[in-house]
């Protein structure tokens, strides 16, 4: 499409008819895979004859389809499920060509979609397509022309932001460009530093800045080395740092002074300071080479005339001058670095508690902002209170941070701190003590005072005498503050209460009368009038509720902390919230099932509005809406742990949850996936039955393994267990879906595909799922299953996966043992098989302990799958096999005694922690520590030394990180099976019906093996009394 068939169809984008809109859109997106559409867009773009809507509509669609079509994607494809175009070379060139000229002339609107452009040329192809982009930026760079010069400069911004997080070996172009363009570079700073202020040359100087800032964000450039390029530098940025405010800046209204281009330059040069001091201040800890002789340099030549500048600034701050908020912050940083190095705290000297007293606790004090917010904009005051962002560029929080860093470096610091606070905090209690309230200049600063007792609590709770005197200090001085009119004192009392809420009052912590006081403070400020307040209050009490170890007295206060609750979580979207309702559930678990529909349905709507919020914010750095969305699947999934013992409440909570599975078990739900899982998990085990919606996902479930969540097997294997375990028949009987055709293809594709082996075994377990639940009734499906088996276990390297395939043929043995050896005959691989499962059977450490099969489940498994073959027909048992029915018996014999001895251990270390647990009861009634400390001590650690050999098969092999324990609440078909009876009712039923087959195992038995067998005889007697017994007295009870 040419120039002038272009320009109307742009024309008509501007339309206010919005079907005219739609056909231009389609028109251009007809025409975008044609040769020439970029060139032809820009053309249009840089055009200055060209009407400046059609101008900017032209940048906008140029930058567009640049960003979609400059270069493949390799996500493209899986994402649009078609072909992507790419922009042709020969245009690619005619843009690399004229792109830097049109933008340097364009006006900023049009120019700020053009940069987008030439940075995306510029990191896909420079330098290696775009040789000659240095000599052009140079020259730019050199003319006398400003327009020109100040186009250079964002080039140059934008070529060194390619390089700003790139390691040492990728940042080798940078070099070229550092050494060719920064001397010119300086001569700039220079001559803007020079020149009369405006907001033209500030934004020239800004540009400057971040481009030095890029240069140098992972390293020290050699150039920067170089004794007159250093000298030069630091001398510029100490010039720019040290510049009094223009008047005509002063003289801006209060709301635009602060985003002036003049103070964003100073941000930058401040920004620049602190991490040059912050990286290089200390030069021991710096990395060998130009690092360290940067920061040699920087300490000997820069760092206290930095500081200095730095301090004079703090001095502006005292005496009441303005700084922009951000800038404000940097400066408090760098000043709580200074605390920590040496030289710098030693300039500094006595100023420090000046500085402390003077700049930073008036700073900490309730301000004018802070009361607009209050009043007219009570949300964002709360989101603005809350949001981590928010609080790392806040200049109260740096100076709280400044606060605690000086106090915690020497005590006599803190002591003369304190000693201001508690004069602001006792003038309080004697205008409350007197009958009178503070008025808002007062209660601003004891609003201040309070902050900084809250900051300083790490310090506070350590450090005599303030940890004994916190308990006086909160009833005396924070208690009043509950009943302030002022709003915001109630807020910060709420807040500090919260913090302190650990502390050991004199009558009691955790519980005692002055605990249960602050307690009830905080929960009657959730009816607060002010909303800030009542967030707080929500906040606060989760921190007091963490501490108690009884909520019992809480219990009937119930029902209105929730509904204040649910009703703050439909006035502000804050995660905080949702983290409280998390610790409700779980401190009262059952108690809650009466509210655990309608929480459900308020996490869910939270759930769908901070998704949403996250999508809005999707290119930004701020994922606090994503964290909020997390917390609100933690919380539901939470809630349904508490309601487990209740199916008719879990199939009420299916119904409310069902959308949000359905939804979220897709790519959109990826971030959230593990928490969709376990919800999924939760409803498919602990409702009355499976619903035929929750079958209705698993369609979803097997799409989502086969196209990307591969990495979630570990969490995809319990719901697809449950759907197996507990509505067998629906699994084994439904055609369409086939669930059986499903899971196998869903399998096939984990153990054929190109995965990591220890990623690949949840998928291996979900054979033995379907073995253990569906005997006799998956015959056809047996051989399948151990071709897919062994085809993997030949290869494989990883002991964990090859201890769970080997345990599948155990199964498939226990399932239908003549079968499976007729199958694994047909595979030929008996002897292999069998040879290689033997092995790993008496395969041992060094301590004798198994090397493989750790946990007693696999034991036991591998024992019943041995057992069942010993009964097999001759005719169909292999010759293999029959000739090594004396090793068959002495694997079993071997499992059955390292089973017996882990059990045993197991009930010692269960007795042991319940009397560790006995001790630790006695020890809180008041028993004196005694010199046995140090015997108790050596005594816990060679019971958890005892355990971790126990559980961990002693946590040396490959896959340290395995879990070999045995999940007590996984239940499995073959519980109620005990090894041992199993085995001896083999044995009865060799003798009975095949006495040759039962003589030939006992004449290959040594005498310690007989003995053993005797010993596994008695013992399955024994149990079989010990279950009878059992069984009688729990009928008796019944009656």
């Amino acid at each position: 499409m040419d120039v002038q068939a272009l320009l109307p169809v742009l024309q008509a984008c501007l339309s206010h008819d919005q079907n005219h809109v739609k056909e231009a859109e389609r028109v251009l997106k007809q025409h975008e895979q044609l040769p020439g559409q970029a060139v032809q867009l820009l053309r249009v773009a840089a055009e200055e004859s060209v009407d400046a809507g059609v101008r900017h509509m032209a940048a906008i669609n140029f930058k567009n389809f640049v960003k979609r079509s400059w270069e493949a994607s390799d996500s493209h494809e899986a994402s649009q499920g078609s072909t992507q175009y790419v922009i042709p070379d020969a245009d690619k060139e005619v843009v690399r060509a004229n792109i830097l000229e049109a933008m340097i002339r364009a006006p900023h609107n049009i120019q700020s979609q053009l940069s987008e452009v030439f940075k995306i040329g510029v990191y896909c192809d420079y330098p290696e397509r775009w040789p000659g982009l240095m000599e052009a930026l140079y020259a730019n760079l050199s003319a006398q022309d400003q327009v020109r010069v100040h186009g250079g400069l964002l080039a140059l911004r934008l070529l060194a932001r390619k390089y700003e997080f790139r390691d040492e070996e990728e940042r080798a172009p940078l070099d070229g460009i550092i050494g060719a363009a920064f001397p010119l570079l300086l001569h700039i700073f220079r001559q803007l530093l020079a020149a009369p202020p405006s907001a033209q040359v500030s934004s020239y100087v800004k540009l400057v800045l971040k481009t030095f800032w890029s240069a140098t964000y992972m390293g020290v450039p050699p150039a920067l080395l170089e004794r007159e390029t250093f000298a030069g530098w630091m001398g510029a940025l100490h010039t720019a740092l040290t510049q009094p405010e223009p008047a005509d800046v002063a003289a801006l209204d209060a709301d635009d002074r602060p985003s002036a281009p003049w103070w964003k330059a100073k941000k930058w040069v401040l920004h620049i300071t602190y991490r040059l001091f912050n990286r290089y201040g200390q030069p021991k800890h710096c990395r060998e080479g130009t690092e360290k002789r940067f920061g040699e340099l920087y300490v000997a030549e820069c760092m206290l005339h930095f500081l200095d500048a730095h301090l004079a600034l703090m001095g502006q701050l005292a005496g009441g001058a303005f700084f922009s908020p951000r800038c404000t912050n940097l400066l408090f940083q760098y000043m709580s670095h200074a605390v920590n190095s040496g030289p710098c705290y030693k300039r500094v000297g006595p100023s420090w508690d000046q500085l402390l007293h003077g700049v930073a606790f008036p700073l900490m004090a309730f301000n004018d902002e802070d009361a607009r917010l209050w009043a007219e904009d009570p949300q964002e005051y709360i989101r603005k209170g809350y949001d981590i962002l928010e609080d790392m560029y806040s200049p109260k929080t740096a100076a709280a941070n400044f606060a605690h860093d000086l106090c915690g470096k020497k005590r006599a610091h803190l002591d003369a701190f304190m000693a201001v606070v508690a004069g602001v905090l006792s003038a309080f209690a004697r205008t409350v003590g007197e009958g009178g309230q503070p008025g808002p200049a007062e209660a601003r600063r004891v609003d201040g005072a309070l902050l900084a007792v809250g900051c300083l609590a790490p310090l506070l709770k350590q450090k005599k005498p303030y940890k004994q005197q916190l308990g006086p200090i909160m009833a005396t001085y924070v208690l009043p503050c509950f009943a302030s009119p002022h709003g915001h004192l109630r807020s910060k009392a709420v807040w500090v209460a919260g913090v302190f809420c650990d502390t050991p009052f004199p009558d009691g912590t955790n519980g005692g009368p002055t605990y249960m006081r602050f307690f009830e403070q905080v929960a009657r400020c959730l009816g607060d009038p002010e909303l800030p307040v009542r967030v707080d209050a929500v906040v606060s009490l989760r921190h007091f509720l963490e501490e108690m170890e009884d909520v019992s007295a809480v219990a009937p206060a119930l029902p209105q902390l929730l509904n204040s609750i649910f009703g703050l979580m439909n006035q502000v979207d804050n995660e905080d919230l949702v983290f409280t309702l998390e610790v409700l559930v779980d401190k009262f678990g059952e108690q809650i099932a009466p509210y655990a529909a309608q929480m459900a349905q308020q996490l869910t709507g939270a759930f769908w509005k901070y998704c949403e919020a996250a999508d809005e914010d999707a290119e930004g750095d701020d994922d606090t809406a994503g964290i909020a969305a997390f917390g609100c699947m933690r919380a539901l999934n939470t809630l349904l742990e508490s309601c487990s013992g209740q199916p008719q409440l879990v199939l009420a909570l299916e119904e409310v949850l069902h959308p949000l599975l359905r939804r979220m078990l897709s790519t959109e739900g990826q971030d959230v996936f593990e928490e969709v899982l376990e919800m999924l998990s939760y409803l498919t085990y602990y409702g009355p039955s499976i619903s035929e919606r929750l079958w209705g996902l698993w369609p979803q479930i097997e799409s989502a393994v086969n196209e990307w969540a591969f990495d979630y097997w570990e969490n995809i294997l319990v719901p697809l267990d449950n759907f197996v375990s507990r509505d067998t028949e629906r699994f084994l009987t439904c055609a369409a879906p086939d669930y059986r055709t499903s899971l196998f293809n869903m399998v096939k594709s984990a153990l054929t595909g190109d995965y990591g082996e220890r990623d690949v075994v949840p998928a291996a377990k979900l054979l033995s799922v379907v073995l253990q639940n569906c005997r006799g009734r998956v015959d056809a499906w047996l051989g399948p299953y151990l071709q897919l088996v062994l085809g993997k276990l030949t290869g494989a390297t990883n002991r964990t996966l090859k201890d769970t395939l080997v345990l599948v043929v155990a199964d498939a043995l226990y399932y239908n043992a003549a079968l499976t050896l007729q199958a694994l005959a047909a595979l030929g691989c008996v002897g292999s098989f069998f040879g290689a499962w033997f092995a790993a059977i008496f395969a041992a450490k060094k301590s004798g302990k198994p090397k493989h099969f750790r946990r007693m489940h696999d034991k036991k498994v591998c024992v019943l799958g041995l057992v069942s073959m010993l009964a097999v027909p001759d005719e169909a048992m292999p010759p293999e096999v029959k000739a090594g029915m004396p090793q068959v018996q002495a694997g079993i014999v071997r499992l059955l005694l390292a089973l017996r001895d882990q059990q045993k251990e197991a009930e010692e270390l269960a007795a042991a922690r319940g009397s560790e647990d006995e001790e630790e009861e006695s020890d809180g009634e008041g028993a004196e520590e005694g010199d046995d400390d140090d015997e108790d001590e050596e005594e816990v650690a060679k019971l958890r030394r005892g355990a971790r050999d126990l559980l961990d098969g002693e946590g040396s092999d490959e896959d340290s990180d395995d879990e070999f324990t045995d999940d007590e609440e996984v239940h499995t078909p073959i519980d109620p099976v005990d090894p041992y009876i199993f085995f001896a009712d083999a044995l009865q039923g060799l003798q009975q019906h095949m006495p040759g087959r039962h003589q030939a195992l006992l004449a290959a038995c040594d005498a310690p093996t007989q003995a053993a067998l005797a010993g596994m005889v008695a013992m399955a007697q024994e149990l079989r009394a010990k279950a009878a017994a059992e069984g009688a007295a729990g009928a008796a009870g019944g009656q």
